[in-house]
């Protein structure tokens, strides 16, 4: 039976989930606003054998660089780590979301301030998403 590859964005507090349909190399990106310096910064990822691939993080702000221990001051600082899921904890204002896909998705749009949110890789047969997508759950 043939598996699509699926991002998965899960609100823990409220049950209330989305699906991206993604293949499994794409890449993607978190982006937020930093809450000490109250700075723009991207982190980017790819899908990689059914988990998220941090390869780096975009930011301008020297005090972001300086507080993930980036030692030069270029928009861009390469990372490769490997991660089963992300976590969020939404905070205030529509600074936090993804991007994938050409869809720009906020936070917001699946829970409320303060509720804890998890990004993840999930793979499931075509004929379930289908079914899914259908009875809209």
């Amino acid at each position: 039976m043939k598996k699509i590859t699926l991002l998965q964005l899960e609100n823990l507090d409220r049950r209330t989930t989305l699906h991206i349909r993604v293949s499994p190399t794409e890449t993607f990106s978190v982006f937020y606003i930093h809450s000490i310096y109250l700075e723009p910064v991207i982190e980017e990822f790819r899908v990689e054998g059914g988990a998220i691939l941090l390869q780096g993080v975009r930011t301008k702000s020297p005090a972001v660089m300086e507080y993930y221990g980036f030692e030069d001051t270029k928009e861009f600082h390469p990372v490769t780590q490997r991660l089963g899921a992300i976590y969020f904890k939404w905070g205030t204002g529509e600074g936090q979301g993804l991007f994938a896909r050409e869809r720009k998705i906020y936070l917001s749009e699946i829970g409320e301030r303060g509720d804890r949110i998890r990004l993840r890789v999930i793979s499931v047969p075509l004929g379930y998403d289908l079914f899914r997508r259908y009875l809209k759950f």
